[in-house]
C-alpha cells in the first residue's frame, strides 16, 4: 500500500478505523515504535504514544496538505506526542531507559488491542482535540502547555478552596449587615 492509499484510507469515513490502523501499523509501526523507545526509554510509555501517534494521524490527516511527506508527518506526530507524555506526565522524572528485546515483536499486537473498540471513543476523542495545534503544512506545531490541574497535586488546591470559601463567607456576612 502506498502512502497516498494509506493516507486516502486515513481521511475515508467508511474505511473501519481498525483497518486503518493495522494499515498504519504495517508500514510505519515498527519505525515509529523505535523512535517513541529511543525518545521515552519506556516501552510501556512508547506503546501507548504510538497508539495516541495513530490516533491523532486519524483526526487530522485532512490538515497534511502534501501527501508525499506522510512519513516525515508521522515522525513528527510522534515526536509531538513523546514531547506531550515527557512534559505532562512524567515532569522532571522520567523512567530509566531500557534497550529494544525480541518482546517488541508484539507491538502491533498491544498497539491495537489499545486503541480499538467503542468503549475508547471517548479516550479518541480527547486524543484528538488534545493534538489540536498545527501549521499551514499540517505539521504538529507541538504541545501546548499542560493542564495546571494535571501537573500539580490535589493537596495545593485544598487549602486554596478553603481559603477562598472562607474569604467569600466573610464578604458575605460583612456585607449583610
Amino acid at each position: 500500500m502506498t502512502d497516498r492509499d494509506l493516507l486516502h484510507a486515513l481521511r475515508s469515513g467508511p474505511t473501519p478505523t481498525g483497518e486503518v490502523y493495522a494499515w498504519l501499523l504495517d508500514a510505519y509501526g515498527e519505525e515509529l515504535y523505535r523512535h517513541c523507545l529511543r525518545n521515552l526509554g519506556d516501552r510501556d510509555a512508547a506503546h501507548v504514544v504510538l497508539r495516541d501517534t495513530l490516533i491523532v494521524a486519524r483526526a487530522h490527516s485532512v490538515r497534511l496538505v502534501d501527501d508525499g511527506r506522510l512519513g516525515e508527518w508521522l515522525h513528527a506526530l510522534a515526536e509531538t506526542e513523546c514531547e506531550r507524555h515527557r512534559d505532562c506526565v512524567w515532569g522532571d522524572r522520567p523512567p530509566e531507559p531500557t534497550v529494544p528485546s525480541r518482546g517488541d515483536d508484539l507491538v502491533r499486537v498491544l498497539v491495537l488491542n489499545g486503541m480499538n473498540g467503542p468503549e475508547l471513543d471517548g479516550y479518541r476523542a480527547h486524543v484528538a482535540v488534545r493534538a489540536g495545534r498545527f501549521d499551514d503544512q499540517g505539521f504538529p506545531l507541538g504541545p501546548g502547555p499542560c493542564d495546571v490541574l494535571a501537573r500539580t497535586s490535589v493537596s495545593v488546591f485544598v487549602p486554596l478552596v478553603l481559603m477562598l470559601s472562607g474569604a467569600l463567607l466573610v464578604l458575605f456576612l460583612t456585607g449583610a449587615d
